[in-house]
């Protein structure tokens, strides 16, 4: 299927290295209880200890209040020093050992399918689906299974599906998979370079690998779902499909090692990137790791910067700006870039050799010498629409995001519908292609949130 719209980015500064490093164990980890962002489908959760616990990585910290039992590990070893309704706390003794997972064993494909669907369960596994299930039955909803492994992020160019060194580890993911879901279609998306990994005998019994674009944003679950199993994932009402399940591809990774090596889900295995990271790449992280301790291990000098973290892509992520923030289970990247608040002069005839450019007009596009340059500068100030029609060509969805603008500065986002803006996925490609520095992906937002406000007022009246 020809992919429409989307960007392909190129050559820029701080681009992930296809390794895999692990961050020292931190000091201390705070895990969040009042946050939606604590894990996918959060079910509520009491804790399992009190504060002057000791505890050791892998034990068991929180249990949910309802069947199934869904377990949470301590990330570390040490001792509890703060539990009450805003998280709990940890201070680490520093080491790094961790308790096996209860239950755990080489090959879960052996056991019943209810004794599997428990052990995902009690050792949290089951909390990487974009689902909640509480029992079997859950599960036989599930027809597709899209595992997602294409990568084409700005600063996500050359991941590599064997960064973990075990190449069995995929595979026995697969399998895992195979017993929870028995009757579902596994459907890998791959990125054109890595489709030699996923072609070999032992994946292709159980999943079949799908060629998918090389350009962003073709990594999002809508996309995803439409360019495989060609449904969409959400209705333009806001339901979503629950007989698909999405599924990162390390997330498999993490699913196999917790079930079949018994390493307990205590750690995720993160992108951090960007022009701020001395060394850009793939780190294993405790879950609870303080923001501040990534910046401090890996982050370069504010003599260099200053530097804004993102959790998150840089086009849809949100600046951490919580000295409290913690890599929480959800998380899947951190980006970091210059902030930079300061108008160049004269940009406009400068020949632009570290400068990406939609239009094609600066030198960077023609003689790739250096890396292009990622910060927080919009670089000039908002102008009037010019009529490009950039947004339009790169969004993904094929909706035209400066009409809808339009109506939406004019109070008449009703008028918009027309034009579908309840299909935007928030990529933000049309704020980041615009020659005038219009925020456009705010305003087709609105015209969205005003569509399925609309539709709740029309389904009460009915």
């Amino acid at each position: 299927m020809k992919f429409p719209g989307g960007y392909k980015f190129k050559n820029f500064e701080g681009m992930a290295e296809p390794i895999l490093r692990e961050l020292p164990v931190p000091e201390t980890v705070f895990i969040p209880l009042n946050e939606k962002g604590l894990i996918n489908q959060t079910p509520t959760f009491t804790p399992s200890i009190e504060k002057g616990d000791t505890v050791r990585a892998g034990e068991r910290l929180l249990q949910s209040d309802s069947e199934p039992l869904i377990s949470i590990a301590s990330p570390v070893n040490g001792t509890v020093t703060g539990c009450d309704e805003d998280g709990i706390t940890i201070s680490s003794d520093g080491t790094e050992g961790f308790e096996p997972v209860e239950g755990h064993t080489r090959a879960p494909w052996h056991l019943g399918r209810e004794d599997a669907f428990n052990l995902s369960c009690s050792s949290g596994c089951i909390l990487l689906f974009n689902d909640s299930f509480s029992s079997l039955s859950d599960l036989d909803r599930v027809k597709h299974i899209i595992i997602n492994a294409v990568h084409n992020s700005p600063l996500n160019q050359s991941w590599s599906p064997g960064i973990t060194g075990d190449p069995n580890i995929f595979y026995d993911g697969i399998r895992t998979l195979k017993v929870l879901f028995p009757e579902s279609e596994i459907i890998i998306a791959v990125n054109k370079r890595n489709m030699k990994f996923f072609n070999t005998p032992e994946i292709k019994e159980h999943a079949s690998a799908v060629i998918l674009s090389g350009r962003y944003p073709q990594e999002h679950p809508e996309l995803l779902s439409r360019d495989t199993v060609h449904k969409r994932l959400v209705s333009p009402e806001g339901v979503y499909d629950s007989s698909i399940l999405l599924i990162q591809f390390l997330d498999v990774i993490r699913i196999a090692e917790t079930m079949t090596r018994g390493r307990p889900f205590i750690d995720r295995i993160l992108m951090i990137a960007g022009p701020g990271v001395s060394r850009p790449g793939w780190y294993r992280v405790r879950i609870g790791t303080p923001f501040e301790a990534i910046r401090h291990h890996l982050l370069k000098s504010d003599d260099y910067g200053p530097w804004r973290i993102v959790r998150g892509g840089i086009l849809t992520g949100e600046s951490v700006v919580s000295p409290d923030a913690s890599v929480q289970p959800a998380d899947t990247e951190i980006s970091v870039i210059r902030e930079y608040a300061v108008r160049d002069l004269y940009r406009f005839i400068n020949p632009g050799f570290t400068y990406d450019s939609y239009s094609r007009t600066t030198a960077a596009e023609y003689i790739p010498l250096l890396p292009k340059q990622l910060d927080s500068n919009v670089h000039g100030g908002v102008r009037p629409c010019v009529q490009c029609n950039y947004c339009d060509e790169v969004c993904p969805v094929g909706i035209y995001p400066h009409l809808i603008r339009k109506y939406v500065v004019a109070d008449r986002a009703d008028e918009s519908f027309r034009f579908r803006p309840y299909d935007c996925i928030e990529c933000g490609l049309c704020d980041y292609v615009c020659p005038s520095k219009i925020d456009i992906a705010s305003d087709v937002v609105k015209a969205k949130e005003e569509y399925h406000t609309r539709r709740r007022e029309i389904e009460i009246s009915d």
